[in-house]
Parts: structure tokens; C-alpha cells; sequence
């Protein structure tokens, strides 16, 4: 069936529904940063593989939403089908929800499948398109036509230890319920996995690069009911589950057990983490207290056993990141590269470490000018030659049980030009300035954000993406609350959390250029002015000498990056062969 004949099915469906439109957005029952094969309906419909994206359709339009980094991707990949695109971010382009509220009309129907509509965006549309405004959200339209459609994952669950995260399921748990007592909360409800899996001490192979186990958490005072597949988990996982008070049932069971809660009992959601399907089957039920998660700030502060494990994963994928850029610049010119086959050996090297799970994260692997695009993803259609010439970036990071990495290296593939040098200088004296800044307690990281961006500012130059964002503890490599970016994110950053710290300079048809590392944040000094934090770094991989102009850095950026080379050195000349270890020497002597 092509899109052209899904488009006509699904417009059958909405017109036997009575719906005037239907939105898709890219999501999943669990609000998942890497959708489920299963609930890529947006991609099903329009042929669109990127990783974000709306699409609306009526009964005379069919239009996709892609933003800036997929504009070339979507027309292509959309080309041929009923869909029109809608260059999201361009001026004079409404987005989703402003070409919604303008072509409403009363009296007209909305609909959506509310088991991957989160409530906060049906909330959005509530209010975008007025209190009269009609919806159905009990319908999977998509699903009716959908052949062979993918099935639920079916990855094993482990257990992660205490030995790793340094707190049982028990101690976790009853921190929430401190919470929960306080705000005279009777159970919270659990959709976002990451959280889940935080809270039980429990990973899995649900995904290729966030190793979570797919299934919904009811947590009350007294009771704790795991919603999951059980032949996901072994005698051993359910056995360390049921320690802990922790229940199994089907994931199925989760609805019906949802239902049975009663307007007596306080029950606390997150709008933003929970499907609108759920949310509406709790209103009905439950007395609801609507607010954020308390997991979500608890797993952003990593306790000391999680610090010392994320240390131990960076100095391990940073010996094997460091040793494919050593074999990169041996092999150069003499055997066949491509954006392709290097992320292969890459992954090579990440995969021969004994606790390694799996990337974080799809790599980026860029040449030349594909590097300008700052979220570029080679394809086996389209992908480039890599020569003995211009600048290669990598973007990547893996899963181990002892952390979770994610950095970022963009080295010379041959002799640089002034304005590569320049350009990755300037990159690097930002990267330099905001690892070694020091901060006030109840800073945010958007007061931060300016002292990576001032050296580029200065000759008005500017990156498009935030500086840094949260990591997860063998989680999410994307996590929040906090951030380091020009958006007023109110989230002070503290001592135990990690953040990336990751400048660029983007020029079209010529070059892109990022330095990345995860940092962690620690206190500094306490005073009679108050308390203060800094940054120290988990990831250790040379800096690219051959790019570096001394000249423009200053003494104590320059005494900054000696000091790492030294410590890089001290770390990883134990994983490198003879001929690595030469390399490894000059790549970290002093500048």
C-alpha cells in the first residue's frame, strides 16, 4: 500500500468517525525519545524517517511539519505521496498548532490517537481551538490499515545493581513516597521508562540505544504494581522485583487497574509524561494532583556511586573513541574511508569493551561540508567519501553498566587551512571557558550559556543547538530537567548533575566543527559570598593539536588544556598498544 492508498484508507476512517482532522504527531505510549517501531505512524503515512515531525490531514490536505536539520531529507523522502511540506522554523511558515487554530472552524472535529498524545499537547489544543471545540481521541484510525504492522519489543530485562547505582529499589522508592506524603498523594503513576527503570534498578534491550524495558509503574504508600510483559523478565529479575514489594502484572492489565482507582484516592500525574487516553480514564476516576515527577530531578543527581561508574565508562570509551581517531589518521589515504565504515569501526572498538551495552545514540558521522548540518545522519543511499583533506566530525557515545557517554571530536583529515584552524580554535576556547567557569548556587544554565558562545559572539558567529544538556545513568542520553542554552530553563544547576558541554561553529558547504564532553557538577567553595559550584570532566580524548592555534588562547586557556592532555594521558596510556601509546605522547604533550 502506498501513501497515496493510506491516505485515502485513513480518510474513509476519519469520514465514517466524523473527523475534519487528524493529527500524527511522532510519539509513543511512553512519550519514548526513540519512538517504537510499533506507534512510527507519522513515518508509516508520509515516508518521513526523521526523528521529529507533525503531520495533519483533512479531507482535501495532507501536510508534514519537519523542522531546519530535516527540510532536504523530508521533500525528498516525501516526494511522490499526498503530503505538502511545512518548513518548520522558516519565516511565513505557521507551525502545527498556529495552521490548526487558523483553519478551525466551529463546530468541526479534531482527532488523534490518544494513547501517543501526551495530555500536555491536548491541553495545547484545548486551548488553541476555544472550550466548544469537538474531539475524538479514543481511536486508532492508522491501526485499522496498517499492514503488518511491528510488533511490541520483546527485549530482556536485567537488573543494575546497587553495585552501579548505588541505591536498591527500596531506597529510591521510599524517597518518592516522602514526597508523595507530603503532598498527600495516594499512588503516582509511571508512563516515561526511563523513570521506571530509575526507580527498580531495572534496564533492558526495549530499544537499540537507551536500554529501557517497556511497561507502566502504579506506585502506592504501600504497594508497588509493575505493568510489563513478564516473559520480558527471567526468574532472577522477578525474583529481585518481588524483594522489593514490587508486583507483576500484564501490561495490558494497566488500564483496568486504572479504572478501579477510586475519587478518594489523590493520584499524581504528570501531564507532559502521560497519554491522554490514561489521563482521561484518571480524571474520571481519581482525584488527580497534576505536576512533574519527582524522578525526574532525583535521577538528574547522580549520588557518588553513579559519579565514580560514569568516570570509569568515559575512561574506558574514551581509550576506544581515542584509538579509532589513532587509526583514523594512520589509515587515511591508504585504505577506503567512508561516513559509513568508519562509524562501523567505531563501533568495533566501543563493542570490544567488556561492560559495553550498546550506542547511545545513532552516531554522527560527518565529512567535510555534511558536517555544517549539525544533526546529520549518513544514509547507505547518500554518504561521503572520506579523503586525506578537511575535517572529520564524530558525534557518539555508548551504554555501558557503568554509565552512559556522549562526545564529541572533530579532527584535521590532512593539512588544515587558517580557517579551519581559526574556526576550531574559537570552538575550543568556548568549550574551555564554560568547563572551567565558576558559579553561583541558584545558577541556571541559561546564564552559562554565554560564555561558551562569546568567542564566537565576538566575531559574530553563533550556534543554532544548546551548549549542553542532561545524561541519564545507563538511561537517556537526552535528560532533563536542566540545560545549558539561550532558553530560560529554570532549573538551577547542583552538585551531581551532568551536563554535555558542546560548541560549534556550522559554515555551509565548508565545514562543521563541535567539541564535546559530559561534565559533572561540584562544589567549588563556600564562603562568606555564598556557595559555589564548577565543573569538573568525565570525558577524556585528545584535542586536535593540529587545529589548535596557541595564539589565540589565552594563559589560562592554554594552562586549562595542558592539564587535560596530562590527565588524558594518565588515564588512557594504559589501554594502548606501542604504537598508540607514541601517538597518544604527542597528541597530549604540552602546547
Amino acid at each position: 500500500m502506498n501513501s497515496t492508498e493510506k491516505i485515502q484508507k485513513l480518510r474513509e476512517i476519519m469520514k465514517r468517525e466524523g473527523m475534519d482532522y487528524f493529527v500524527v504527531p511522532t510519539s509513543d505510549p511512553h512519550m519514548s525519545e526513540y519512538v517504537m517501531e510499533r506507534f512510527k505512524s507519522r513515518v508509516y503515512l508520509t515516508n518521513f524517517t526523521g526523528s521529529a515531525g507533525y503531520c495533519i490531514i483533512t479531507n482535501e490536505k495532507a501536510l508534514l511539519w519537519a523542522d531546519g536539520r530535516y527540510h532536504v531529507q523530508a521533500a525528498k523522502e516525501i516526494k511522490g505521496t499526498p503530503f505538502t511540506l511545512m518548513k518548520w522554523g522558516n519565516e511565513g511558515v505557521p507551525t502545527w498548532e498556529e495552521w490548526l487554530k487558523e483553519s478551525y472552524t466551529k463546530g468541526q472535529v479534531v482527532g488523534f490517537n490518544g494513547q501517543i498524545v501526551p495530555q500536555s499537547m491536548f491541553d495545547r489544543m484545548k486551548e488553541l481551538l476555544g472550550p466548544e471545540a469537538e474531539f475524538i481521541i479514543d481511536k486508532d484510525p492508522v491501526g485499522e490499515f496498517w499492514e503488518h504492522r511491528p510488533e511490541f519489543p520483546m527485549g530482556e530485562a536485567f537488573i543494575l545493581s546497587e553495585e552501579f547505582t548505588g541505591e536498591t529499589p527500596s531506597e529510591r522508592m521510599e524517597k518518592v513516597r516522602s514526597i508523595m506524603e507530603q503532598k498527600s498523594a495516594d499512588k503516582i503513576f509511571f508512563s516515561t521508562l526511563d523513570d521506571i527503570c530509575y526507580l527498580l534498578n531495572l534496564r533492558g534491550k526495549d530499544d537499540g540505544y537507551t536500554p529501557i524495558v517497556v511497561s507502566y509503574f502504579l506506585l502506592g504508600q504501600n504497594d508497588a504494581t509493575l505493568y510489563v510483559d513478564e516473559r520480558k523478565l527471567d526468574q532472577t529479575v522477578q525474583s529481585y522485583l518481588q524483594k522489593y514489594g514490587v508486583k507483576i502484572k500484564a501490561y495490558e492489565a494497566v488500564e483496568e487497574d486504572l479504572k478501579a482507582l477510586s475519587k478518594n484516592q489523590k493520584v499524581w500525574v504528570d501531564s507532559s509524561r502521560t497519554s491522554a487516553l490514561h489521563y482521561a480514564i484518571l480524571k474520571d476516576r481519581a482525584n488527580l494532583l497534576v505536576e512533574g515527577l519527582p524522578t525526574t530531578l532525583q535521577k538528574a543527581i547522580k549520588n557518588q556511586q553513579e559519579i565514580e561508574n560514569i568516570k570509569i565508562a568515559h575512561i574506558k570509551d574514551g581509550a576506544a573513541l581515542t584509538k579509532f581517531l589513532f587509526w583514523m589518521k594512520k589509515n587515511i589515504g591508504k585504505i577506503p574511508m567512508d561516513e559509513l565504515n568508519v562509524a562501523e569501526k567505531l563501533h568495533a572498538y566501543r563493542a570490544e569493551v567488556d561492560t559495553f551495552l550498546s550506542e547511545s545514540f545513532p552516531t554522527i558521522s560527518a565529512y567535510a561540508a555534511n558536517a555544517a548540518m549539525a544533526h546529520y545522519s549518513a544514509t547507505e543511499e547518500e554518504f561521503a567519501e572520506i579523503e586525506a583533506k578537511g575535517l572529520y566530525l564524530v558525534d557518539s557515545g555508548g551504554q555501558y553498566q557503568e554509565g552512559t557517554t556522549d562526545v564529541t571530536r572533530t579532527i584535521a583529515m590532512g593539512e588544515p587551512t587558517e580557517e579551519e584552524i581559526h574556526d576550531y580554535t574559537l570552538v575550543l576556547k568556548g568549550h574551555v571557558d564554560l568547563v572551567t567557569a565558576k558559579f553561583l548556587k541558584g545558577t541556571t544554565g541559561q546564564v552559562l550559556d554565554m560564555l561558551a558562545r562569546n568567542p564566537m559572539w565576538r566575531e559574530a558567529i553563533d550556534f543554532k543547538h544548546g551548549t549542553g544538556h542532561g545524561v541519564g545513568f545507563v538511561l537517556g542520553v537526552h535528560e532533563g530537567p536542566h540545560s545549558i542554552s539561550t532558553k530560560n530553563i529554570q532549573v538551577p544547576l547542583v552538585p551531581g548533575m551532568v551536563v554535555s558541554n558542546e560548541p560549534g561553529i556550522y559554515k555551509e558547504n565548508k565545514h562543521g566543527i563541535r567539541i564535546e564532553n559530559l561534565v559533572f557538577v561540584e562544589e567549588f567553595r563556600q564562603n562568606e559570598f555564598g556557595t559555589f559550584y564548577g565543573f569538573e570532566d568525565f570525558t577524556y580524548v585528545p584535542h586536535e593539536r593540529a587545529l589548535i592555534d596557541k595564539d589565540l588562547l589565552t594563559k589560562e586557556e592554554i594552562a586549562y588544556i595542558d592539564q587535560y592532555h596530562r590527565r588524558t594521558f594518565e588515564l588512557l596510556q594504559g589501554y594502548m598498544n606501542d604504537e598508540e601509546l607514541e601517538m597518544l605522547k604527542e597528541a597530549t604533550k604540552p602546547l
